[in-house]
């Protein structure tokens, strides 16, 4: 099989499993988020930010370095290494695993203080601690398989583990939510401990049954440590910063005059109830970008320049289409996802307010993930350290004036701000072309003329918002657009050889 049928094939696979994944994590999300409340919703939001330093920590940029250092390995035909990476990179990620934990478990009661206010999470955050060793090994198997394009067993294990932990909490989070939110806290994170704990036994498991060439003798760790350690830096000052944001949130947000119950509410509302909609369609493109990481950095090591231009062209050109057209057909219903999926009129106006960002956001990650392909991983983080740091700044100065709307304009100005750079740096590196009447201006007249006339078509009555209606319209909607767009393609871009653009 050629690598691009290769290619191909891991993508939609992978693009299925995340389809479904958050198909499912979306409605899960949903139950959650009423099962608890607004308010248990933000506490645990923000908790799972402050845990998400420390994972950044316990796996200190090894699951990049993996997958780069074994595609590299790869490129050169020198399987002996591969195996030698993948032993460095377990050494290394056991290391910063364990210490990890020990840190947190230090600092949980202060961590819980800055966060919520109070003690009610440090339960919570020690649980939590226990699952940083399994996650930051994973991330090293989990990279490892993506360098063979063995995607199809990191696709298995994330079916599995996510079916286990979500119907362990439909049976028993109602129970534990009786008792308030720091039980719920503490309920969600012992599921999620274990969850991860079981995603590093089946990998494991499924990487006793692989085919590898003895290491031999020699290191890598000296190789592991030049790529890992920057980017490790690097994303310890970003999530940082990115933490130091989430905690000032529910904090800003009281000096605009909320409540401590409502502050916390809003912040739920849009990290556990819009963004997940708008990221949602975001898992066949996180799916196929993340597959651009190890071909790139074959290409790269081949010598293939040509092969990655033409990728680049593919990805950069089609990847706008994609997000144009779900922003636009987002926009209209966003009413109906709010009764829908949340009952919840301030999330339908968060997700409507979010909905120009789509495209940016879409494009950002598939151009990074060509930027860490190619070596430009430190390069990428340094800019999205700034934009973290913008963000902060933002947030301190606009949530007070504005409310919650001040930062989803931070949001919005931090996406078209990383796109910008990381873009800039793509085109400087990579020789790849974007026809902007293709990939932007005819995507856009066709997914609004599309969202436009479903609108009208079907209406919107809350007595008859139900998940299936709303998918029936959205699904007419990208109907309306695929017959628009082809038709349109057909006419406006055959060139004289008579291929399209």
């Amino acid at each position: 099989m050629t690598s691009k049928r290769i290619f191909i094939r891991n993508g939609i696979l992978l693009g299925a499993v995340g389809v479904l994944s958050r198909t499912v994590g979306l409605f899960f999300g949903a139950y959650v988020t009423r099962t608890v409340g607004a308010a248990g919703m933000g506490m645990y939001t923000l908790l799972m930010t402050v845990f998400g330093f420390a994972v950044t920590f316990a796996t200190s940029g090894v699951g990049l370095t993996v997958t780069r250092l074994a595609a590299d390995a790869m490129g050169d035909g020198d399987p002996a290494r591969m195996s030698r990476v993948l032993r460095s990179c377990i050494f290394y990620a056991a290391g910063f695993g364990l210490f990890g934990t020990f840190l947190l478990l230090c600092l949980a009661r202060p961590l819980s203080v800055l966060t919520v206010g109070d003690g009610s999470g440090v339960p919570a955050l020690c649980v939590l601690a226990l699952s940083l060793c399994p996650i930051a090994l994973s991330s090293v198997l989990s990279g490892y398989f993506v360098s063979l394009r063995h995607v199809g067993k990191n696709a298995l294990t994330q079916i599995f583990t996510q079916g286990a932990k979500i119907l362990v909490t439909v049976l028993f989070l109602p129970k534990a939510a009786v008792s308030g939110a720091a039980s719920s806290c503490l309920f969600l994170s012992a599921v999620s401990a274990g969850s991860d704990t079981v995603c590093l036994l089946l990998l494991f498991l499924l990487f006793c049954s692989e085919k590898r060439e003895p290491a031999g003798e020699g290191s890598e760790m000296r190789s592991v440590f030049g790529m890992a350690i920057p980017l490790a830096v690097s994303a310890y000052i970003r999530q940082a910063l990115i933490t130091v944001e989430h905690i000032l949130i529910p904090k800003r947000l009281r000096l605009h005059g909320a409540t401590p119950e409502e502050s916390l509410a809003s912040y739920g509302v849009l990290q556990g109830m819009a963004l997940p909609i708008l990221l949602y369609p975001m898992a066949p493109l996180t799916s196929f970008s993340g597959l651009l990481v190890p071909e790139f950095a074959e290409c790269r090591s081949s010598g293939r320049q040509d092969r990655m231009s033409r990728a680049a062209s593919l990805a950069v050109s089609r990847t706008p289409i994609y997000g144009i057209t779900l922003s636009a057909i987002t926009w209209p219903f966003s009413s109906e996802h709010r009764y829908t999926v949340y009952r919840s009129y301030e999330a339908g106006k968060l997700i409507a307010a979010l909905a120009p960002v789509v495209p940016i956001m879409y494009l950002d990650h598939v151009t990074d993930a060509m930027l860490k392909g190619i070596g430009e991983q430190v390069y990428s983080m340094w800019v999205n350290i700034s934009d973290a740091a913008l963000s902060v700044l933002l947030v301190f100065f606009l949530l007070p004036e504005f409310g919650i709307m001040g930062y989803v304009g931070a949001i919005l100005g931090m996406e078209a701000y990383n796109f910008v750079l990381s873009y800039a740096r793509l085109k400087k590196r990579v020789s790849f072309r974007v026809p902007l009447s293709f990939a932007v201006v005819l995507p856009a007249l066709c997914a609004a003329a599309s969202a436009w006339i479903s609108g009208r078509l079907f209406g919107f009555s809350m007595a008859e918002a139900t998940p299936f209606r709303l998918i029936s319209e959205m699904l007419f909607a990208v109907c309306l657009f695929l017959f628009f767009f082809t038709a349109a393609k057909n006419l406006l871009f055959k060139n004289k050889s008579g291929t399209f653009v």
